[in-house]
């Protein structure tokens, strides 16, 4: 019988820990798919686990226009009520939510130069003073 190369207090412990620090999720990949992964994961130095769970956030960072590549401020935060009323309206436009997103900023940019240029300030509503030539 082959030595144990831990103890069986020892993989009482490591489960014990990892029912209260991880959630499982049981994925299922067609036959031979596993391996490509395993060997994608592998040749960028991280565990099949790694490289799943960072394509998960990666995806999601996408869907919910998160990330803003290029840009010096890299983030962008949303209060929670926000992104569920974006969430909201993208569904029922059918649109994802950084391409509603982009069209709401265009949209609002519009109407707030409409506003500035009567005079008023858009997020205020109050008048603008403006000097000769501005």
């Amino acid at each position: 019988m082959p030595e144990r190369k831990n103890s069986e207090a020892r993989i009482r412990a490591n489960n014990k820990y990892a029912a209260k620090a991880y959630d499982r999720i049981n994925i299922a990949v067609p036959k031979g798919r596993k391996a490509e992964l395993q060997a994608h994961a592998e040749q960028r130095r991280e565990s099949l686990n790694g490289f799943i769970g960072r394509a998960i956030e990666e995806q999601v960072k996408r869907d919910t226009g998160i990330t803003s590549a290029g840009s010096d401020s890299p983030m962008i935060t949303l209060l929670p009520e926000t992104l569920k009323t974006a969430t909201q309206a993208a569904n029922a436009t059918g649109e994802n939510i950084p391409a509603f997103i982009a069209r709401a900023v265009q949209t609002q940019a519009k109407r707030d130069q409409t506003s500035i240029d009567f005079g008023i300030n858009p997020s205020t509503g109050e008048t603008i003073n403006r000097r000769e030539g501005k």
